[in-house]
Order: structure tokens, then C-alpha cells, then sequence
């Protein structure tokens, strides 16, 4: 049975560092098309970036250390309702 990753998630790995310009870390992330298309639409910037808003937690999958991601909209505080 093939792995089949949750949505908007994803799994960074400790890399084989052979030089200092080596990543520490390689993986991959997940993300669902219409989240995607969401952060383009609504998180881009002038200058063709988008903004996607990322959270890790140490993790240990079969039995390697590893930082569990999910990529979600980035967060946007609401202002806080007036006393009136």
C-alpha cells in the first residue's frame, strides 16, 4: 500500500551534509491545489511572491527524527471588537 500524505502537510528529514552549502534538511510539502490557488490568489505580493504560512513539530517517523510540517493561509488578527 502506498503512503498517501494528509493534506497540506509534510515531513523534513535530516539531510546527508557533505559541504557547508548542504540543506540540513530535504522534504517535501503537500499542498491541496484549491489551497494553493487560494494563496495565490489572495497572498500574493506586487513583486510575485506568495505568502504561505508554515508550523513544524519535532517528530519521530519510523523511527527517525524528523519536523512534521502543515502549510496553511497566513495567519490575519482580526481587530478587536469596540466597547460601545
Amino acid at each position: 500500500m502506498a503512503y498517501t500524505p494528509k493534506p497540506n502537510t509534510g515531513t523534513l528529514w535530516p539531510a546527508d551534509k557533505k559541504a557547508d552549502n548542504y540543506p540540513d534538511f530535504r522534504g517535501d510539502l503537500f499542498i491541496e491545489r484549491g489551497l494553493l490557488k487560494l494563496l495565490v490568489e489572495k497572498h500574493s505580493t506586487d513583486e510575485g511572491l506568495v505568502k504561505v504560512s508554515v508550523a513544524g513539530w519535532k517528530a519521530t517517523l519510523a523511527g527517525k527524527e524528523c519536523i512534521s510540517l502543515k502549510a496553511s493561509e497566513p495567519y490575519v488578527a482580526k481587530p478587536a471588537p469596540s466597547k460601545v
